[in-house]
């Protein structure tokens, strides 16, 4: 009896660990929406399939979000039954060349999609199609370049802005197969194991070298960031955790923002004793911010609790 139970155990055990380990494979590498993106100079990507299971109206009221109230909008939603903070799963961005006036984009939609509802109503927006691998991609005239639009399937969604239609096309193409993270594009294949394991959002950026000066934020120049890729991620663990990584070319360039980073933090722990009062739950959140510096990498962190966040939503909504 006892090596039977000891048996029972054991495989329990490898049962739960072969779970943990297709899990852990899951998380540890980004999902196929990425996957997808053609290479680009910034790569966002959020996750809001958690959204719903908070209660989100205790921080914001969704009817007073921007574009509720617009008639596109609203008959966008009549047509398609589509409502974004329901629906919509992830979102996966590639823009090159960022800094321009209009930057080319490639996005991934996965979510609940009516593809009947949403293929009529690009039908009736579009001002012409073309037939690819089998899939259909819609051309939409916007003021300033041509949207295209491609339905991939039940759950996943592709908008371009690139004056070629190579972008939608390798989409669709790596779409019709399983994807290896070997195929994802250099940025996120060189710099994802920069992202904490868990995140719900997260965005890389390079900057390359420029024969010009960088641009200002502010009063804040962006020399430093020169030849350098950051990684920005947001964890929810009870309280929201974020951190920026910045991946430099070389340890000198890395104490350059080291130097900036901390200039930063001075200033925003110095806003802990001004413009919020004696809020504690505020003031720990202005509070949390460090900085460190190792190697050619800087990392700024910091960590809002929950008790912020609802304040500073309360004092938003008055």
């Amino acid at each position: 009896m006892r090596h039977r139970k000891l048996l029972i155990l054991i495989i329990f055990l490898l049962v739960v660990m072969a779970v943990a380990g297709v899990v852990y494979y899951r998380m540890a590498r980004p999902g196929r929406a990425v996957f997808l993106l053609p290479d680009g100079d910034l790569v966002v990507y959020a996750d809001l399939a958690p959204i719903p299971f908070v209660n989100v109206g205790q921080y914001i009221d969704v009817d007073q979000l921007p574009g509720q109230s617009d008639p596109e909008y609203r008959d966008f939603i009549k047509q398609t039954n589509f409502h974004v903070e329901r629906d919509l799963k992830t979102i996966a961005v590639s823009i090159r060349n960022p800094g321009d006036a209009n930057p080319e984009l490639a996005t991934v939609f996965t979510g609940n999609f009516d593809q009947n509802g949403l293929r009529s109503y690009m039908e009736s927006h579009s001002t012409g199609s073309e037939s690819y691998a089998g899939k259909t991609i819609f051309s939409i005239h916007g003021p300033n370049h041509l949207a295209r639009a491609c339905i991939l399937d039940s759950s996943t969604v592709v908008v371009t802005n690139t004056d070629s239609a190579d972008a939608m096309h390798g989409i669709i193409d790596k779409a019709s197969h399983s994807y290896s993270f070997a195929e994802a594009s250099p940025l996120v294949r060189d710099y994802y194991s920069y992202v904490p394991f868990g995140s719900l959002g997260w965005a890389m950026l390079r900057m390359p070298q420029r024969s010009g000066s960088a641009p200002v934020a502010g009063e804040f120049n962006m020399d430093f960031l020169q030849n350098s890729v950051s990684v920005l991620s947001v964890r929810y663990t009870g309280s929201i955790r974020i951190r920026a990584e910045v991946i430099s070319a070389s340890e000198a360039d890395a104490a350059k923002v080291f130097q900036a980073a901390n200039l930063f933090v001075t200033f925003t722990k110095g806003l802990a004793g001004t413009g919020t009062g004696q809020d504690k739950d505020v003031n720990a959140a202005f509070n949390s911010v460090q900085v460190q510096q190792t190697g050619k990498s800087t990392v700024l962190s910091a960590t809002i609790p929950q008790a912020a966040v609802q304040k500073m939503a309360d004092r938003m909504k008055h």
